[in-house]
């Protein structure tokens, strides 16, 4: 027999302990927050008192990431392991990042060139990433794929068959379920079932 993979609902101690008010609050501006961030605007970017006291910290004083941990801690309470704050002020960045008109015409110049070429590019399988072949468009700096996408995104909001990705399962099971037991499929001639 195999053993359970979720713990019994009755067993002593499974509960997770109820969240507050506070922290149903908390959570909740934090998901507006995130939605304010995905969204494909150029708008300035809304900050935190949590997202300014880091970049204050780390851009402004400079001060390592044990000490910033610490202020954290001090200032607002909350206890952050220094990865997670690393990785958000990271995320922060990237957020922040505005895209200039060398950049844009980069990536307008590089989408042209790859609707044009992009079955030469595909059968090629070229090994250079896409934001590369913007830097010989005149771009300032490069930027990742998942960026010019989303910029994309924005500057062409038409819906485009590049954008979304369908994945096509085909149905491998239908001309099986029309044969007859006795015949074999011509895939497999050897396969006769009784």
């Amino acid at each position: 027999m195999y053993a359970p993979i979720a713990p019994h609902p009755r067993a002593p101690g499974t509960s997770a302990p109820k969240r507050s008010r506070e922290d149903e609050e908390e959570l909740s501006e934090q998901l507006k927050r995130r939605k304010r961030s995905d969204s494909n605007t150029s708008a300035t970017v809304e900050l935190g008192e949590e997202d300014r006291l880091l970049l204050q910290l780390k851009d402004e004083e400079s001060m390592p990431w044990k000490d910033i941990a610490a202020r954290f801690q001090s200032d607002l309470g909350k206890t952050y392991q220094i990865p997670a704050l690393q990785m958000r002020l990271k995320r922060l960045r990237e957020r922040m990042r505005v895209w200039t008109e060398p950049d844009v015409k980069a990536l307008r110049m590089a989408h042209e060139y790859w609707v044009q070429n992009k079955f030469d590019i595909i059968s090629q399988k070229v090994s250079t990433p896409y934001h590369n072949t913007m830097l010989e468009y005149g771009a300032a700096e490069k930027w990742t794929a998942r960026q010019c996408a989303r910029k994309w995104a924005e500057i062409d909001p038409g819906p485009t068959p590049y954008t979304t990705y369908e994945h096509h399962v085909p149905n491998y099971a239908t001309p099986y379920a029309t044969l007859s037991p006795v015949e074999a499929h011509h895939f497999m001639p050897y396969v006769h079932i009784q």
